[in-house]
C-alpha cells in the first residue's frame, strides 16, 4: 500500500482493514486490487398492456436502511462507485441506495399488468436465462479504535471535527451526507483533510478552484462559496471550516453528476435515469486523489453533447441577452421583399447590409437554407412557420439568454447515465429524430412522430428487450373512451372497418383490440423497452406525417420511419450473427403476433434536448414543445432572481399510447 494511506497507517491513524476499504474508491496509483463485479439481473419490469413477459422475475430483496453513527464509529468501507437512483428521488433525499455490485441489490420492479398474455411461438424465442446472484462479501474485521496522538499539532482540530460531528444535522440537513460525513471522518480519526493548522491546506484549495470554476459547467460557483478561516483560526474555527468544505464537496458532485432538482418535480411523465453518487465514496475519492480539483470536475458528464454544449457556453457567455425573434406571418420567398427581413439577417448573424434593406436576397437565402438543414428541416431556403419556430425556439423574452438555454440543456445531460452503452438508441423529442449508436458512433439516424404537447412521449432510460412482429393494438381505456365509443355511437360499421374488435369483459364493460393488418396502428412492427408509462417504438400506417417539419401527433408513443431499415439494425444488434436483413424482417409479416427476445440488450434513452451543437459545430435551438426547457430554467433560477427551492409542477400526467 502506498500514498496517503501508507503515511496515514504509519501515523496510527488508520488501521489496516479500514486502510483496504478507502483504497476502493482511490485512483490506480494506489495499487489496490479491484472489487468484484456486480452481476446483470434481468427481471419482468414495465410489461406493456397485453404484452406477454419473457424472463422469470425474480423475488424482491429488501435493504435495510443505514444506521447512524456513534460519535467514534468503527471503520467502514467506502463503496466502490457511484449507486444510480431511478426515477424521481431527489438528489438530496434520505431515500436508502444499494450498491449494483452488491449481492442484495434487488431487480427493477415487475409492472403492474392484469391483461392476459399472448401466446408466443416458441421458433422465434431463444431461452431466457438469468444470472446467478454474486456471493455475500464477508466485511473485513473491524480494526480496534486508534487514538490520536496528544503532541500531533491537529489533535484539537480533529476533537473540534468530532464534537461538530455529533450532532451532524448542524453540519448538513441531508441524512446521507450526515452518515458519511461521521463514517469517513471516524474512520480518519477525526483527522481533517482541507485544513491544516495555518488554515486551508494546498487540497482545500484545490477544491476552491473547482467551485470558482463552476460556471464554466453551468453551475452556479455561489452554490459552493465556504467562508475562509481568518488568521490565527481556532481549532473550532478550522473544523468548521472543514466540514463546510466536505459538505460542499458533496453538493459540487451531486449537482454535477446529477444534476440540482429531482427532474420528476417538472412533470410526472419526467423520469429518466440519474446516477447519484455515493457520498462516502465522494469523500473518499477527493481526498485521497493526486489533484482534488480535477477529481471533482471528473464527476460532470462526459458525453460528447455535453462536451459540445459546455465549448458553446463559453463561446455565448457575454453575448447580449436575448435572441431577437422573428415575428410570425406568411411565408417568405426567395427574391421577395418584407418587413421582417432586416431582424432575420440579426437573428442569422448577416451583415453587409442597410438597416431598411427589406430584400430577401441570395445570401440571406443560403443563410436560411444553412439554418433550414442544421435544424433539420427540408432546406428550402422558403420561410415558413416550421422556420420561424425554430428561429424563435431560443428567443426568450422572459428575460433569459441562449446562455441560459445552453446551461438548461447541460442540466438535462446529467439526467442520463454515465454509461449510455456500448450500443444504445437515442430519441431526441424537439428534433423528431432517432439514432442508433454502437461503439461511440452513430450507425443510424431516422425521422420519428412523437407524443402530442397534449399527450406528451414520457423522457426515460429502459432496455430494448424484443420485437413484436405482425402486433394487435390493445387500445388504452382512455381512447376508447374519448374516441372509439363516439366513433362506434356515429356509425355503427366504422371500427369493424379497421379491423378493431369490441370484446365485453367480465366486469360488464368492453375492451377494444385492433387485429393485426396493414391498418393497424402500430403497423407491423414494434420495439419493446418495457416501462412504467407503457410506450414503445412502433411502425404507423400514416406514411404521410414524416413529411412535415413538426412531428407531434401521438398519444405518446414513438413512431418511427422506415420500420424495416430501422429494425435491420436493432435485430443485428439484438441478435448477432444472425444476419437479418428487410427482407428476412418483411417475409415474418401476417396475421399472426410474432414475439422476438434479443440476445443482446441495450438501452433506448428518450431526452429532450431542444439545444443541440450540430455537425458544423454551430449551435441548433429547436422549439420547446413541451415546456420543459422553460421549466428547467425557472427551477434553475435562469428566468427569475429567486431560485425555486420547493414545490411539484402538475404540467404532465400519464401519456395515453399508441
Amino acid at each position: 500500500m502506498a500514498g496517503p494511506l501508507a503515511r496515514l497507517m504509519a501515523r496510527g491513524l488508520v488501521g489496516a482493514s479500514l486502510a483496504a476499504s478507502l483504497a476502493v474508491a482511490m485512483p490506480a496509483w494506489a495499487e489496490q486490487p479491484d472489487p468484484p463485479a456486480a452481476v446483470p439481473v434481468t427481471s419482468n419490469a414495465g410489461m406493456g398492456t397485453g404484452d406477454a413477459p419473457l424472463t422469470t422475475p425474480l423475488p424482491p430483496v429488501t435493504a435495510s436502511a443505514p444506521r447512524a453513527a456513534a460519535a467514534t464509529p468503527a471503520p467502514v468501507s467506502a463503496p466502490t462507485s457511484s449507486a444510480p437512483v431511478r426515477g424521481g428521488v431527489d438528489s438530496a433525499g434520505d431515500t436508502p441506495q444499494i450498491h449494483p455490485s452488491h449481492p442484495s441489490a434487488p431487480a427493477q420492479p415487475a409492472h403492474a399488468e392484469t391483461a392476459p398474455a399472448p401466446a408466443q411461438p416458441a421458433a422465434v424465442q431463444p431461452a431466457a436465462t438469468i444470472a446467478a446472484p454474486a456471493p455475500a462479501v464477508t466485511p473485513a474485521p473491524a480494526t480496534p479504535p486508534v487514538t490520536v496522538a496528544a503532541e500531533d499539532p491537529l489533535a484539537p482540530v480533529a476533537e473540534a471535527i468530532a464534537a461538530l460531528l455529533a450532532t451532524p444535522e448542524s453540519v448538513t440537513s441531508s441524512k446521507k451526507e450526515q452518515e458519511a460525513l461521521v463514517a469517513f471522518y471516524g474512520a480518519r480519526q477525526n483527522m481533517p483533510v482541507f485544513v491544516g493548522l495555518k488554515g486551508v491546506d494546498a487540497r482545500g484549495k484545490a477544491a476552491i478552484a473547482r467551485f470558482e470554476a463552476a460556471g464554466e459547467d453551468g453551475l452556479e460557483p455561489t452554490d459552493y462559496a465556504v467562508p475562509l478561516p481568518r488568521p490565527g483560526a481556532t481549532a473550532a474555527d478550522l473544523a468548521r471550516t472543514e466540514l463546510k468544505l466536505a459538505v460542499a464537496v458533496l453538493t459540487y458532485a451531486r449537482h454535477a453528476q446529477a444534476g440540482r432538482f429531482d427532474p420528476g418535480r417538472i412533470s410526472a411523465l419526467v423520469t429518466p435515469v440519474r446516477d447519484i453518487p455515493d457520498p462516502t465514496a465522494v469523500l473518499a475519492k477527493v481526498a485521497y486523489a493526486p489533484d482534488a480539483n480535477a477529481a471533482l470536475a471528473a464527476f460532470n458528464p462526459t458525453h460528447a453533447g455535453y462536451r459540445a454544449l459546455k465549448a458553446q457556453l463559453a463561446r455565448v457567455t457575454g453575448q447580449t441577452p436575448g435572441v431577437v425573434a422573428v415575428p410570425p406571418g406568411a411565408q417568405i420567398r426567395p427574391g421577395a421583399s418584407d418587413p421582417r427581413i432586416p431582424t432575420l439577417r440579426t437573428r442569422l448573424g448577416i451583415t453587409g447590409r442597410a438597416a431598411d434593406d427589406n430584400a430577401y436576397d441570395p445570401a440571406l437565402v443560403d443563410a436560411v437554407k444553412a439554418f433550414q438543414e442544421a435544424a433539420k428541416i427540408k432546406p428550402t431556403g422558403i420561410i415558413g412557420p416550421s422556420t420561424i419556430a425554430a428561429l424563435n425556439a431560443g428567443a426568450t423574452p422572459g428575460g433569459g439568454s441562449l446562455k441560459s438555454d445552453v446551461i438548461a440543456n447541460m442540466e438535462r445531460w446529467r439526467w442520463l447515465p454515465r454509461d449510455l452503452g456500448e450500443a444504445y438508441v437515442m430519441v431526441n423529442i424537439p428534433e423528431f429524430l432517432v439514432r442508433i449508436y454502437q461503439s461511440g458512433h452513430e450507425i443510424h439516424e431516422t425521422r420519428v412522430v412523437v407524443g402530442k404537447p397534449e399527450t406528451p412521449t414520457p423522457l426515460l432510460t429502459r432496455e430494448m428487450q424484443y420485437i413484436v412482429v405482425n402486433p394487435a393494438w390493445n387500445i388504452p381505456p382512455s381512447i376508447a373512451r374519448n374516441e372509439m365509443m363516439p366513433l362506434l355511437r356515429s356509425d355503427p360499421s366504422a371500427l369493424a372497418r379497421r379491423g378493431i374488435e369490441v370484446v365485453r369483459n367480465g366486469s360488464g364493460g368492453y375492451s377494444f383490440r385492433q387485429v393485426p393488418s396493414e391498418r393497424n396502428a402500430l403497423g407491423r412492427i414494434k420495439f419493446m423497452f418495457p416501462n412504467d408509462h407503457s410506450v414503445y417504438l412502433h411502425d404507423t400506417p400514416s406514411k404521410a406525417l414524416f413529411q412535415n417539419d413538426r412531428r407531434a401527433y401521438s398519444h405518446g408513443c414513438v413512431r418511427v420511419y422506415e420500420p424495416l431499415k430501422f429494425g435491420e439494425v436493432i435485430f443485428n444488434l439484438g441478435l448477432p450473427n444472425d444476419n437479418w436483413t428487410q427482407s428476412r424482417i418483411g417475409k415474418m409479416f401476417g396475421s399472426s403476433e410474432r414475439y422476438v427476445n434479443l440476445k443482446q440488450r441495450f438501452p433506448v434513452h428518450i431526452v429532450y434536448f431542444n439545444v443541440v451543437v450540430d455537425d458544423a459545430g454551430r449551435l441548433a435551438v429547436r422549439e420547446d414543445l413541451y415546456g420543459i426547457n422553460a421549466e428547467t430554467k425557472t427551477l434553475l433560477g435562469l428566468t427569475s432572481k429567486q431560485r425555486i427551492a420547493d414545490g411539484t409542477s402538475t404540467r404532465g400526467t400519464a401519456p395515453k399510447t399508441r
